[in-house]
């Protein structure tokens, strides 16, 4: 149980106790049946261990996703108090008319005007690591290729210093341990990493280091404008930070992985370079990244006939719903001629990930190289992250033919 205790003492009659850890170990390395259980239960669950309701099907996930009037992100989206308050007003922990303002100014890099300007050099960059790469013994993909653009790229743009840049992977690694409720081990651990990083954005010194042109250079020209506080800069800067990074790497060694583990559908995508944009969109529904965020119910409200009171927590489990038999015909098969575009893997509605056109881009562009240069991906190993909030590898080893 959260020290946030939501779930209401007697939950209606028609909801179905689930007494499982979602961030138990065995549970994270093999999620699914458990996530089928769930969604089987009901259109809402009580997963009793943590005091919250649990959504898992896609129907509904999206649907409360998207309805932030009634399901609001300001009190907290992860399961405990501690990482709520750190994040409190942040873009991800806000709702209009905050949310809209600070989306407005987060946004202004990551247009798909700005991005696209970017597109010639991550070309560049991937085109050459793959051509150093093929043809070599196991490598490990995660370090080699998976973590190319973020590091180099979009931690140059974010802009902080250089120690700033070398505690990004960190802070974001620990961003998202710190989504589990206290007391587990690498949560807590994580806690200090986030106050380090707090302690970091805010210091007042940081603004006459940062790399000049650089996104916090941008943010910081608003602050002595008076268009925004040095509160919201931070604000915005954690945004960069935290999900910039990880999500994306973990994005691309999954999306490599399936095509390794599938050679049938990367000798298809070989042959049909055009479904490049589908497959990304289908390993993210397959593999999402991220394991959930949660909701709070601002009144008395129903979900599939199901009562949800005022003041009820509730987690949307991303990977669960992207599963959902109910909405994907075989919903376990990587299938890359699938139109998965609605996959939740990024949300939904106005809190639907900041950066996803930047992910897109970044995993297309990796894509693209490896159909252009590499005839066959041979998987040799791999070894799955224990990150509490993310899913994915922290290496993968594979020779690129």
């Amino acid at each position: 149980m959260t020290e946030l205790n939501t779930l209401p003492a007697d939950s209606p009659s028609n909801v179905i106790p689930i007494d499982y850890d979602i961030f138990d170990d065995a549970i994270r390395a093999d999620p699914f049946p458990i996530y089928r259980e769930i969604r089987d239960s009901g259109p809402v669950c009580a997963l009793t261990r943590h005091d919250v309701f649990g959504v898992a099907r896609h129907a509904e996930a999206k649907s409360i996703l998207e309805n932030w009037a009634d399901f609001s992100s300001a009190s907290g989206v992860t399961m405990n108090s501690i990482t709520n308050e750190v994040m409190n007003g942040s873009l991800l922990q806000s709702d209009p008319p905050v949310h809209t303002q600070m989306r407005k100014v987060v946004m202004r890099p990551l247009a798909p005007s700005q991005l696209s300007g970017l597109r010639g050099r991550l070309t560049e960059l991937t085109r050459e690591r793959v051509a150093q790469l093929k043809g070599k013994g196991p490598i490990e993909i995660v370090g080699q290729l998976a973590t190319l653009l973020p590091l180099s790229v979009v931690s140059e743009l974010v802009g902080l210093p250089e120690e700033g840049r070398d505690n990004m992977l960190d802070w974001a690694n620990a961003s998202f341990n710190t989504v589990a409720p206290v007391g587990h081990p690498r949560a807590d651990a994580g806690f200090s990493v986030i106050e380090g990083m707090v302690k970091y954005l805010t210091d007042p010194s940081l603004p006459s280091r940062l790399r000049p042109g650089s996104w916090a250079a941008g943010l910081w020209s608003e602050v002595e404008a008076g268009e925004i506080s040095p509160d919201d800069f931070s604000s915005v800067v954690q945004a960069y930070v935290m999900p910039s990074l990880d999500t994306t790497i973990y994005g691309m060694g999954n999306l490599i992985w399936l095509l390794a583990s599938n050679p049938d559908q990367w000798a298809l995508l070989k042959s049909q370079p055009a479904l490049i944009p589908r497959c990304i969109n289908e390993a993210l529904r397959l593999e999402a990244p991220v394991l959930g965020f949660v909701r709070q119910a601002t009144r008395d409200v129903e979900v599939s006939g199901i009562a949800i009171p005022e003041g009820a927590r509730l987690m949307m489990l991303l990977g669960a719903a992207n599963r959902d038999e109910r909405r994907y015909e075989n919903p376990d098969l990587f299938d890359i001629q699938r139109d998965a575009r609605d996959h939740l893997a990024f949300g939904a509605g106005i809190h639907r990930c900041a950066g996803g056109n930047l992910a897109m881009l970044e995993l297309a562009t990796v894509l693209e190289e490896l159909v252009k240069q590499i005839d066959h991906l041979e998987l040799v190993s791999e070894l799955r992250s224990d990150n509490l909030g993310l899913r994915g590898f922290s290496e993968i080893e594979m020779v690129l033919h």
